[in-house]
């Protein structure tokens, strides 16, 4: 069943805006400058990751979206399946959100060949970035049924997105044109660790906080199932004992 929009709703459902954009900002203002200039990949090893990327890009966004509505392709959903497919996209934010965070921090460190590691981390980010999309923003759908309460969603949105621009801009306390030849790149790793942390963090909170609000008095139909089987086997055993005492006081004149 879907609630009304409220306040508490909103900052949840917003803040994980927030939550990508500190990221996502980073990622794209930087990820290209660490791996030629830090890192020093070569042209042909970057290029070929950037084609490995494309095609994996290409096609994850189809397939994601498939995999994760295909069991809601072939049937109606009422009003009262609501909350299942609520939880279930809870559910898939609170695994991609934190594995998206640490995607991102592993940009940052060198651990294996810079051509290996490119290609590795664009595919991995790329493909949780998509699930977050994707479950995000097919979550307003199933939250809000009025125009009016998706506009109200979509503001908090905004506006969490905002603040999370604020990250670019700190970036450059910590980052310069020369921190890759010659200065140090502990304060921006350090930053980004804590960006990252932070991220983490927030998803779980919020799509916790969001599932005990809509899960929390969700059926259970395997514990459902278990209690009828004991109250089943509850009354067979009552039967069983009075048709015994009918049995013994049939049977006692005759002994």
């Amino acid at each position: 069943m879907r609630k009304e929009i409220s306040h508490h709703l909103g900052l949840h459902y917003g803040s994980m805006a927030l939550y990508t954009s500190i990221l996502h900002n980073l990622f794209l203002l930087y990820h290209v400058d660490m791996f030629v200039s830090v890192y020093k990949i070569d042209k042909l090893s970057f290029w070929l990751g950037e084609t490995i990327f494309l095609i994996w890009n290409s096609c994850n966004d189809p397939l994601f979206g498939w995999l994760s509505d295909r069991r809601y392709l072939s049937s109606v959903i009422a009003d009262d399946d609501n909350t299942s497919v609520v939880c279930s996209r809870l559910r898939a934010l609170k695994i991609n959100g934190p594995l998206f965070a640490v995607s991102f921090i592993i940009f940052w460190f060198a651990w294996t060949f810079p051509s290996l590691q490119f290609a590795v981390c664009l595919c991995l980010y790329d493909g949780f970035l998509t699930m977050i999309d994707l479950h995000h923003s097919a979550l307003l759908a199933d939250l809000a049924v009025r125009a009016d309460a998706r506009a109200h969603l979509k503001m908090y949105c905004s506006v969490f997105s905002a603040i999370g621009a604020l990250s670019v801009f700190l970036s450059y306390i910590f980052w310069n044109h020369t921190a890759g030849s010659q200065g140090t790149l502990v304060p921006f790793q350090l930053f980004c660790f804590i960006l990252a942390t932070l991220s983490l963090g927030g998803f779980l909170v919020s799509t916790i906080t969001l599932e005990h609000m809509y899960c929390g008095k969700q059926h259970h139909p395997s514990h459902e199932k278990f209690v009828f089987n004991l109250f089943v086997l509850h009354r067979f055993n009552k039967y069983s004992e009075e048709s015994m005492k009918c049995h013994n006081v049939l049977l006692s004149p005759l002994l």
